[in-house]
């Protein structure tokens, strides 16, 4: 890493930096100080010998938790800024494709980026490429296998970003040459990395555990089995124990005080959204923004709102999209959105990406109880007002609502959301045939954890009548025994609680008469004593036409399954 002003030329093959081992301050020659840290200062040094300048950190440290201190603080600034600018990158699908520590530069004494971006566009001659390799093998021993047959994908900056982060935790320990030959041997044996984390272990280093779950799933040899950068940050930042540092967007810029961002939002819904747009980058500007437009009073919104708000705020949910007070107020202010009949807002909130950001995040972010009961609400409310016109990407909902619900298997409010998802899933026909028989058992599951909520019970049997409706498969699922009980069972106890409620008895119908269509489910039915609850439904709902449709359907398809066959040889009556 070179510092401002220097010549930036490169070390030599196997050279160190300076901070190694039993390395001499007297070789270099302090030229000036950079603002200093909390527990040191950055010092701009040359080689004597050389002339090559270096940025290094200077800590008076007491003891061994002390030097310990210090380094964890300088890993976890520079590398939290390379992630959250590699991130970036490959969000924009640019490819890095030559990630090395030079190429980290310090601009301030706490603030670094990431330089020679213009590899993307130059490295396209593979003859060149291939000779610059061969010529070079130090400085190309940060690059993927792949990478050296002049393949490369977002994957390739990983192993990349795998071998700097293994540099800044071995540096103790290993000199420049060993570092180098560790690199490349990983190409061919990634085994050869277990006894450098044994190491870092023994050694005590800063964040070894962190270190020593994420750099197996970085340094994989096939591109396909690395993790992405957003697995990187989930590892690092929220599993791991390290501490974030405010993201790149604010680690260079100061805090706008609260009353100058008050003072800024003073005026309409119009200048507010002109704010917004301003300070994009400012996550404190942008939740005391949303906030002030939940707050306003009716006479002063203006309604209806500027299309051009929803992107605003997509963007920002999108931009700060590991700051869970802005997501909770983005959802909150969207919900409050589309309460709102404004026939552009669907065509705003699809080019906005609004679902595939609410995909990726509940993804992301299964750890944070509050995203996902959020991200589940504001995706209920999409499918709901019937805003989601792409299906493509509500293929995957299933899938995820299944871990949200096996993360939090006891929380109602999670289960209810889910619920109305599956739902209106099922309507949409977004369910596929391979997936009914798990979400059935998952709404099952969630009526018996909370059959007290009516709404929760009421988008559950909608669900499981949907999938019936269409599906043997998913019919036998709800009938057959189980640990739990059959489902048969439980709809007599829904019954039972919510017997003078005709939302939920009429939704009991629907699923019954769905139930009631199979031949094979019929003798089911008859052996649970469904009869007799039909019908009570029959005698008791004389008002409603709609139940007692349903209950005289079911009831003629259990008559005709007790009914004797007739003798052999006369024909059944008509």
């Amino acid at each position: 890493m070179l510092g401002p002003g220097s010549d930036r030329r490169r070390p030599t093959q196997g050279e160190r930096g300076p901070g190694s081992p039993g390395e001499p301050m007297e070789k270099y020659q302090v030229l000036y100080q950079l603002n200093p840290g909390a527990l040191g200062v950055n010092l701009v040094v040359e080689e004597m010998e050389t002339k090559v300048k270096h940025v290094i950190k200077q800590v008076e440290c007491m003891d061994d938790h002390y030097a310990s201190q210090a380094l964890e603080e300088w890993m976890q600034n520079v590398l939290g800024q390379v992630l959250d600018a590699l991130e970036y990158l490959h969000h924009l699908d640019i490819i890095h494709r030559n990630l090395k520590p030079s190429n980290i530069i310090l601009i301030s004494s706490d603030h670094c980026k990431l330089q020679d971006l213009s590899s993307n566009v130059l490295m396209t001659d593979k003859a060149k490429w291939n000779i610059r390799a061969e010529e070079d093998p130090f400085r190309k021993s940060w690059m993927a296998p792949e990478a050296l047959n002049f393949s490369f994908s977002h994957k390739s900056d990983i192993w990349s970003l795998g071998c700097i982060i293994l540099d800044m935790t071995s540096c103790s320990f290993m000199d420049g040459t060993e570092a180098m030959h560790l690199r490349k041997s990983l190409r061919q044996s990634p085994g050869s990395l277990k006894a450098v984390l044994k190491t870092m272990e023994e050694k005590q280093i800063p964040d070894v555990e962190t270190f020593g779950n994420l750099l197996p799933l970085m340094l994989q040899i096939d591109p396909s089995d690395r993790i992405t950068i957003k697995d990187v940050v989930h590892i690092t930042f929220v599993s791991g124990s390290f501490k974030s540092s405010c993201v790149s967007l604010t680690l260079h810029r100061q805090m706008v005080p609260a009353s100058i961002t008050d003072m800024l939002l003073e005026g309409n819904v119009a200048s507010i959204l002109e704010v917004m747009q301003k300070f994009s980058g400012w996550p404190e500007v942008q939740l005391r923004a949303m906030k002030r437009l939940l707050k306003m009073p009716a006479d002063q919104l203006g309604l209806p709102w500027p299309p051009e708000l929803v992107e605003v705020v997509v963007t920002t949910m999108q931009l700060h999209d590991r700051v869970l007070d802005v997501q909770l107020c983005a959802c909150s202010l969207l919900l409050h959105l589309l309460g709102q009949e404004s026939e552009s807002l669907s065509d705003e909130l699809q080019k906005a990406g609004l679902l595939e950001h609410i995909l990726e995040h509940l993804n992301s972010s299964l750890e944070s109880r509050d995203v996902c009961a959020s991200g589940l609400g504001l995706l209920w409310a999409l499918l709901l007002d019937g805003i989601i016109v792409n299906k493509a990407p509500l293929e995957k909902v299933p899938d995820l609502i299944s871990q949200v619900l096996a993360t939090y298997p006891a929380d109602g409010e999670m289960a209810e959301a889910s619920c109305g998802v599956f739902w209106l899933l099922s309507l949409l026909g977004c369910i596929k045939e391979q997936q009914f028989e798990q979400v059935v058992a998952l709404l099952l599951q969630s009526i018996r954890l909370c059959q007290d909520r009516a709404l929760l019970v009421n988008n559950a049997y909608r669900g499981l009548a949907g999938l019936v409706k269409v599906s043997e498969l998913a019919a036998f699922k709800v009938v057959v025994q189980e640990e739990g009980g059959s489902g048969l069972s439980l709809i007599k106890e829904t019954y039972q609680l919510h017997r003078d409620n005709p939302e939920v008895v009429e939704n009991v119908g629907m699923l019954l008469v769905h139930l009631a269509s199979y031949e094979e489910i019929l003798p089911e039915l008859v052996s649970s004593g469904m009869k007799a609850l039909v019908q009570e439904i029959k005698e008791r709902f004389t008002s409603s036409l709609e139940l007692v449709s349903y209950a005289k359907k079911v009831l003629l398809r259990l008559e005709a399954a007790t009914s004797p066959s007739p003798p052999c040889g006369e024909a059944a009556q008509p």
